[in-house]
């Protein structure tokens, strides 16, 4: 409660070192007793925190070569809701997984894999596609799509990426400027064959790509194409999310997902 800004700053730089479990000792313990009036700014304050605690753990994950995927989309799902649960995540896609894994093998050639995939995916998970405007933080968090089965068309492929790279599949992000294209790499890391998540994960070929990209009104150019790692895929979501907060009006999310892009590079996919 100190106005020292430097004092402020010394108690919130300790909490970020000791991390969420003391963050959560205080709203359990002490917040419950602490003035009427002064609670608003103390669970600002603390949300600040696990924010801060949330992108310091991220950049910690980031100085792998190949971050995992789930953990980095779980991190900035935290920075942007520090209400989000890592337990109750973890456990939903640990349970998808496996069933999934229950299905895949090894000795299936690479399209019966995907197509296998597609179908408990889209058919038995019934993930489906809403919010195509992309205005609902609800069907853009993914903890909140992977619980719920329905998001917007990037969070929906973001949880596919998800899904596919835990069940072993070699699916990766082609991207070019203003988007980008889910491919099956082959052991070699050549592009097999593309997929649309739009049609519940249809494969088509090169031919295909080159028309659709004629449709959207731009210039197919193979080398402007870059299959990317999944460093890119936790960029493309703070990406979403950034573009939803400040369409929403809400200036401080916004400027935590900005800050995540930096973090990632600053490079923009979408």
């Amino acid at each position: 409660d100190d106005s020292d800004l430097i004092v402020r700053n010394a108690v919130r730089g300790r909490l970020i070192a000791r991390g969420e479990e003391a963050v959560e000792q205080i709203e359990r313990y002490w917040l419950p007793e602490a003035p009427v009036n002064k609670k608003e700014s103390y669970l600002d304050f603390l949300e600040d925190v696990k924010t801060d605690i949330a992108l310091d753990k991220l950049e910690k994950l980031l100085e792998s070569p190949q971050p995992l995927l789930g953990s980095g989309l779980f991190l900035v799902t935290k920075a942007t809701d520090p209400s989000a649960e890592e337990i109750i995540y973890n456990s939903t896609l640990e349970s998808l997984t496996e069933e999934l894994n229950l299905e895949i093998s090894g000795e299936k050639t690479p399209v019966e894999s995907v197509k296998i995939f597609n179908y408990i995916f889209f058919r038995r998970f019934r993930f489906h596609h809403t919010d195509t405007q992309l205005q609902s933080e609800e069907s853009a968090l993914v903890d909140r799509v992977l619980l719920s089965r329905a998001g917007n068309p990037v969070s929906i492929t973001l949880i596919y990426f998800l899904l596919a790279r835990a069940s072993g599949l070699p699916v990766y992000p082609l991207c070019f400027t203003g988007g980008f294209v889910p491919v099956y790499l082959d052991n070699e890391g050549k592009i097999l064959f593309y997929l649309n998540i739009f049609k519940q994960g249809s494969i088509f070929l090169e031919d295909t790509l080159v028309q659709f990209f004629e449709d959207i009104g731009m210039q197919y150019n193979p080398e402007s194409l870059k299959v990317e790692q999944e460093r890119a895929l936790v960029a493309i979501y703070a990406e979403l999310l950034a573009f939803i907060y400040r369409n929403n009006g809400n200036s401080k999310i916004y400027e935590r997902m900005e800050r995540i892009t930096e973090i990632l590079g600053g490079i923009k996919y979408l």
